[in-house]
């Protein structure tokens, strides 16, 4: 295909393969810990920040990380030093807060050209060389605190968590994961969106792991899984012109509804 020559081409393929990679690496926790509201959560909240940006004059996109890592912090603190509120209440209160702050500071800042859409349903054919080194240094980083914090990590996150015999306590390691979910969101709404970095996290986990025996070979069966429909996804968006994001996910629905076919095939054989 003659598009593919194309350098905003390539670099979406890039950026969406980082994004799938870091995707599928921590999906599989995120479903682990049932914490799967958690992602759209962050993509709220990153909307808050973005529009904070534009108030301040930074770019966008990096003022968002900053109230990701503080709205992670709050939220694991809540969770831990105060367990009357239940986490589900305290995801909806910075889902909706974080919703309505960002709506409050893009109307004050209504001078500023925005488009909002770019960040809620991605925008990866625009992609540019310092976004895809800052995207590369990300997932390099995320990919090496989870094999460095790999048991813990498992343990910390069961439900309910455990300790496991090492010095590192499960609040600190759920810490840990809050900051790189909070990384993970930061980089898909960039690329795949707000509204759907929870569908990206979520669905290829519910696909694989019904085939296979292990929570590592979960995670491996994940990155393949969203490698595949992000490459996918691009294609088909690049030959019928739709909006790759949406194409993304769609393939993402296919494969989940072709593995519950070939699970009533083998089950009923």
């Amino acid at each position: 295909m003659e598009l593919l020559t194309y350098t905003f081409v390539q670099y979406a393929f890039i950026g969406g393969c980082l994004m799938a990679i870091l995707a599928g690496l921590l999906g599989p926790f995120v479903v682990q810990s049932r914490q799967a509201i958690a992602s759209d959560m962050f993509a709220h909240v990153s909307l808050a920040g973005i529009g904070g940006a534009l108030i301040l004059g930074v770019a966008p996109w990096w003022g968002a990380l900053p109230a990701l890592i503080l709205v992670s912090t709050l939220v694991w603190w809540l969770r831990w030093y105060h367990p009357q509120y239940s986490p589900e209440a305290v995801a909806m209160f910075f889902l909706s807060g974080g919703l309505a702050l960002a709506l409050a500071l893009v109307h004050t800042a209504r001078d500023q050209t925005f488009a909002f859409e770019n960040y809620l349903f991605g925008s990866i054919l625009t992609l540019t060389v310092p976004e895809l080194l800052t995207m590369t240094g990300a997932t390099v980083v995320v990919a090496g605190v989870v094999w460095w914090l790999w048991y813990p990590l498992v343990g910390a996150l069961q439900q309910p968590p455990y300790q496991l015999p090492y010095r590192r306590t499960p609040q600190l390691v759920q810490l840990v994961f809050f900051w790189l979910l909070a990384v993970a969101v930061w980089i898909g709404i960039k690329t795949i969106g707000g509204l759907l970095i929870g569908a990206l996290l979520v669905i290829p986990v519910l696909t694989v792991r019904a085939w296979v025996a292990s929570f590592r070979g979960v995670v491996i069966a994940s990155m393949g899984a969203t490698l595949s429909a992000v490459i996918g996804g691009l294609l088909v968006s690049l030959v019928f012109d739709v909006p790759p994001s949406s194409l993304i996910i769609g393939v993402l629905i296919i494969q989940f509804i072709l593995q519950l076919l070939l699970t009533r095939v083998r089950t009923q054989a």
